[in-house]
């Protein structure tokens, strides 16, 4: 037998745990599914549509028919309660996976941070202390009860976001 080589754990779960089509970039990723999931909602509407305007609607001369022969109505009219049940089974399979998987995956599946710690505990040390500076220590500002901001001690609106790009040199 041949021996298996070991896989580390980091590797498997940047595999298995990100997802192309949400990161940044991978555009013809995204383009790609988008046109894949447009092409099968076409293929499962195309045949509903048939049915329905050929059975239900056969008498509205607005809706093109896919077949017009008595057979394939009474066909369809025959099938009815197979339809009716085999679409309630399906339903009622498809819900229970669904609440399934998503209790899996809250509860089983090992969750891993998607962001890089050093840099959000660089982050967060840098506004402190620009907080520290600004506003005074964090016991002053944690406890006190009233405070009246200066004017000069508003914060600008890009200001947080450069703090974090200053954190990041």
């Amino acid at each position: 037998m041949t021996e298996k080589t070991p896989v580390e754990k980091e590797t498997v779960m940047a595999k298995v745990v990100t997802d192309d089509f949400f990161s940044k970039g991978h555009w013809w990723t995204k383009i790609w599914q988008t046109l894949m999931a447009i092409v099968f909602w076409i293929c499962v509407a195309i045949p509903v549509y048939w049915t329905i305007s050929s059975t239900l609607l056969i008498n509205n001369e607005h809706f093109l028919h896919a077949w017009r022969y008595e057979e394939g109505r009474t066909l369809f009219y025959f099938f009815d309660r197979f339809f009716i049940i085999a679409f309630i089974i399906l339903a009622i399979i498809v819900i229970i996976s669904t609440i399934h998987n998503n209790h899996r995956v809250k509860q089983h599946v090992e969750k891993t941070i998607q962001y890089d710690e050093s840099q959000l505990l660089a982050r967060k040390q840098h506004l402190e202390t620009f907080y520290t500076a600004r506003f005074g220590n964090k016991d002053f500002r944690e406890n006190v009860r009233s405070y009246h901001v200066k004017p000069e001690q508003n914060l600008e609106v890009n200001e947080i976001h450069k703090l974090y790009k200053e954190a990041e040199k």
